[in-house]
């Protein structure tokens, strides 16, 4: 008698091909969404710095930072006109200080000044940043509260 060979793949052994493959998408998928949050915190790091260095080079021009409203935006007009999220950052004199500032539909930066010191917040997403601190008392960044800050370099 002769026996048959088969050429292919047992049930069991395509099982395990498709287990092991569904392990290592899953492993994926978690990392890049962990390296999304951490890329967006770091984009919200920078902007806050950004913000700082302007708001360092209108303390040269004015000899004092621009006030904030209740609502933590600047206040960049002497008419009280607020600079809001998103739209340009300029003095009376039409000196622009950041063509653009970052913009904050989901709530996530927040000013505070007295016109002698300022401080920036922001709100970041990655629970395991060592930067996270605990604001008291809290400032609003949207619906969370910011974890997040840095002062002017004066305080």
């Amino acid at each position: 008698m002769q026996s048959k060979i088969f050429h292919g793949f047992t049930l069991i052994e395509l099982l395990i091909v498709i287990a092991i493959l569904g392990i290592l998408s899953t492993m994926g998928v978690g990392n890049f969404t962990t390296s999304r949050i951490k890329a967006r915190d770091l984009a919200r790091k920078s902007d806050l710095a950004t913000i700082a260095k302007s708001l360092e080079a209108y303390v040269n021009d004015h000899r004092g930072y621009p006030l904030s409203d209740t609502n933590g935006k600047i206040v960049c007009l002497a008419d009280g006109t607020i600079c809001n999220w998103g739209s340009p950052f300029v003095d009376d004199q039409g000196t622009i200080y950041v063509a653009k500032l970052p913009d904050t539909s989901n709530g996530n930066y927040s000013y505070k000044s007295d016109g002698k010191t300022y401080t920036l917040y922001a709100r970041l997403d990655n629970v395991n940043d060592p930067a996270i601190q605990t604001i008291t008392p809290a400032v609003s960044c949207g619906a969370l509260s910011c974890n997040y800050k840095i002062s002017s370099t004066n305080q």
